[in-house]
Parts: C-alpha cells; sequence; structure tokens
C-alpha cells in the first residue's frame, strides 16, 4: 500500500469512496436516487486544492482518501450558504423522488434548526486560522494503519507550507466510534454538540458533531 499525492483521474474512486461512507461511516447510495449529487461537497479540495490531497493505493486501487485545505478562509462554511441552499433544496422537494426528498428535507430541517438555535450544531464552532481536512476510508482499509499514513504525509506536506494547526470534523456514535484514532493521532477535542443530523435515519441513536485539532 502507498500513500501518495492525488491525480484528478483519481476523483471517480474519491467520489466512490466519499459516498460510501457519508451516512456515519456507512454507504448513502442505496438511501437516494442521485446521491452523486453530494459530491459537490467535496468539489472544492478536487478542483482548487488538489496539492493538498493525497490517496491510499492498495494494489492499484484507491482505498482512501484525504482532502486537505491549508488555509479555512479560502474555503468557509457558513449558516448564510447552508440556508441559501436549503431554499433551492425546498423549491425542488416536489420534482424529487421519494428518497431523495426524505433525505433534503431531514437535512433542511436540521439547517433551519440549527438557524434558529434549537439544534445542538447551532453551537458547533472551529478554530480560526487554521486548515481543516477530510479523511475518508473504505471499510475494508480501516484498523489497518492507513488513516494515519495518509494523515502523516498531510502533516509533513503542510508544514512545509507553513500551516500551524490543523482542524477536522467528525461525526461519532456507536456505529463510527473514531475518537481513538484522532486521539492516538495527537489531536484534541476543540468542541463537540449533540448533532441532529441522521436522526432520520438512526432515531435512537446519540450522535455527536466533534472538532478535533492538532498543533503542527
Amino acid at each position: 500500500m502507498i500513500i501518495r499525492k492525488y491525480k484528478p483521474s483519481d476523483r471517480k474512486a474519491v467520489e466512490f469512496i466519499q459516498l460510501s461512507t457519508y451516512l456515519v461511516g456507512k454507504p448513502i447510495q442505496p438511501l437516494m436516487e442521485h446521491p452523486e449529487k453530494l459530491n459537490k461537497d467535496i468539489e472544492y479540495y478536487l478542483e482548487h486544492e488538489q496539492e493538498s490531497c493525497f490517496v491510499a493505493v492498495d494494489k492499484g486501487k484507491v482505498i482512501g482518501y484525504l482532502l486537505g485545505c491549508l488555509d479555512d478562509k479560502n474555503h468557509e462554511e457558513s449558516f448564510a450558504k447552508f440556508l441559501g441552499q436549503s431554499f433551492i433544496w425546498l423549491i425542488s422537494l416536489p420534482f424529487m423522488g421519494i428518497k431523495d426528498r426524505r433525505f433534503y428535507k431531514g437535512t433542511i430541517k436540521v439547517i433551519f434548526l440549527a438557524v434558529l438555535g434549537k439544534a445542538g450544531e447551532s453551537k458547533f464552532k472551529t478554530p480560526k486560522d487554521s486548515g481543516h481536512i477530510h479523511i475518508n476510508l473504505l471499510p475494508s482499509a480501516r484498523g489497518k494503519g492507513t488513516g494515519s499514513r495518509l494523515l502523516k504525509e498531510f502533516f509533513r506536506y503542510a508544514k512545509s507550507k507553513g500551516v500551524k494547526r490543523i482542524h477536522a470534523d467528525s461525526f461519532q456514535t456507536r456505529l463510527n466510534p473514531n475518537k481513538n484514532f484522532w486521539l492516538k493521532n495527537g489531536f484534541k477535542e476543540y468542541c463537540k454538540v449533540e448533532s441532529s443530523m441522521w436522526k432520520e435515519y438512526y432515531p435512537k441513536e446519540k450522535i455527536r458533531l466533534v472538532c478535533y485539532i492538532k498543533g503542527l
């Protein structure tokens, strides 16, 4: 298994892994008619900061990725942006299939509750003056040190660019217990909130959204 820089030819494999891990580490494909639309979530990295992205390759197959952003100011997420997007989804709901309608109705609900301060996401904070990462592995690649190797390669690169700290956001549930992964790789909890996301699919599950931070 090797770790190398992302190449445009890796895009389909990266997008497949994104969808195969989208639902708290589980595949989202069976729950949507058009899951490919969710790959817009990683569009920034693949189109504007390819040099900060890495992939893990085993026997010629991409089995995991780390998408990096060296400065949050270049890729800021905001309630205003999500609120604007939610209005577009709301208008589009009547034209969606049953599965897609369920997914987007749930997402819209969480966004509006957060804006109104009635969801844990409204209290979620990330550090300023920081880079961030988005990392995912195929289930078959987990627990074998692949994620840690991706992190080490990115840390080496980020430090060479003068980055002082990195953060990562992660959903934690009994179904996706990833806390030890972040802690063993030198991260510390920066913020943790009870999340309403995915309650539509896991109503009995306690879901937390955690921001981890690491100084370089």
